[in-house]
């Protein structure tokens, strides 16, 4: 707000490297590349986003192992990125490689190294009189707070079958509350992330079916005709989860940090015409069986003033200018952050010459895209 007062937020592209420190609280992948779950938000959720980045400089490297002297080396590499190689710069080095032919995936690389390097994007909307920030950032995606959610055939299909997710919901996870505890993983936890967790606060909790394009295992089987909904509807997915609000309460302004990724709702049991949700200078209400498709890279807000729970069904879908080769390589970058010894086996066979036999090592708070569901699997 000072910024705005002062006139040094002029509307437009600005970006800048962002301090880490916030008054509240620090910040795909997100990406994690959207992680939720996963973008780069690598949420952070994010998909928008999840925790920050360290510092570059505080990544752990990918170290290693001796190779046998009498393996080649190609000339011309310099020796101290043979010798030792980020994981983040191993993730960039295996996209160009793994992408070259299809030359579509740049925006992602760079969207990767921007939040390698703590880069946030921060501008403001005149049109929507706000803000968008996000460190999971691609160039390109217009803003734009409210679309319409019924202009792509899955949300339709998805209102048609309200039904069926409520009916399978109320069952569930209203009249067998109990069972749910017991047999559920992560059942109504708070945002997977601290940064979200203080803007959401302790009254929104969600219930995990997807994270970062990874069905729960456990919750999916609990759930089954709303998954099969979803599958069968072929949803874009980056993250699906319920997420309940309680009475009487509010999410305060924030950002998801998330820019790859739009946010979706269906609204299972709401009481109507009590709450609602505000991104920018536009508000819409939550109704019974409809969906809202909306931009959470916008400073947005919510509030929940009847005396009763709000549910909704939460995805978060891919933004439907993304080409399907950079939805590919985000993708990518989840599996990485996922599973680390996917990097590993890539970088050897991609580009051995940097390298030799490396053990990659994942920063432990590196997310990518939004990941405000959090999948966050817990021991049984």
């Amino acid at each position: 707000e000072e910024a705005r007062t002062q006139g040094s937020l002029r509307p437009g592209v600005r970006m800048a490297h962002a301090p880490r420190a916030r008054s509240a609280a620090s910040l795909l992948a997100s990406i994690a590349v959207l992680a939720s779950a996963t973008a780069f938000s690598v949420p952070p959720s994010p998909l928008g986003l999840a925790g920050r980045l360290r510092h570059v400089s505080r990544l752990p490297q990918i170290s290693p192992a001796s190779a046998p002297p009498s393996r080649a080396r190609r000339p011309g590499v310099a020796g101290g990125l043979r010798a030792q190689i980020k994981f983040a710069d191993a993730v960039e080095e295996v996209l160009k490689r793994k992408f070259v032919k299809k030359n579509r995936v740049p925006r992602v690389i760079k969207s990767w190294r921007r939040m390698d390097e703590d880069f946030i994007y921060r501008a403001e909307v005149p049109e929507f009189e706000t803000i968008q920030e996000c460190n999971s950032y691609i160039e390109g995606l217009k803003p734009q707070a409210f679309h319409d959610p019924y202009q792509f055939e899955w949300a339709q299909k998805l209102r048609d079958n309200a039904e069926v997710v409520q009916e399978e919901f109320k069952r569930v996870a209203c009249d067998g509350e109990d069972s749910l505890y017991e047999q559920g993983n992560n059942v109504w936890v708070t945002a997977a992330n601290s940064t979200s967790a203080q803007s959401y606060g302790p009254d929104w909790k969600t219930l995990a079916l997807m994270d970062r394009c990874v069905w729960d295992e456990t919750n999916t089987k609990l759930f089954p005709k709303t998954t099969k909904l979803l599958r069968d509807l072929e949803v874009p997915c980056i993250e699906a989860f319920f997420a309940r609000m309680m009475p009487n309460s509010v999410i305060k302004p924030h950002s998801d940090y998330c820019n790859f990724a739009l946010t979706s709702h269906l609204g299972v049991d709401v009481p109507e015409g009590e709450c609602w949700i505000e991104v920018g200078n536009q508000r819409k209400e939550w109704r019974n069986g409809e969906m809202l498709l909306f931009d959470t890279s916008l400073m947005h807000r919510a509030a929940n003033e009847a005396d009763r729970k709000r549910f909704i069904l939460m995805l978060r879908v891919w933004h439907p200018d993304l080409a399907p080769t950079e939805v590919e390589a985000i993708k990518y970058i989840f599996d990485c952050l996922d599973q680390p010894e996917i990097i590993e086996r890539d970088i050897s066979a991609l580009a051995p010459e940097l390298i030799g036999l490396p053990r990659a090592v994942k920063p432990e708070d590196l997310h990518f895209g939004a990941d405000e569901g959090g999948r966050r699997t817990q021991a049984k």
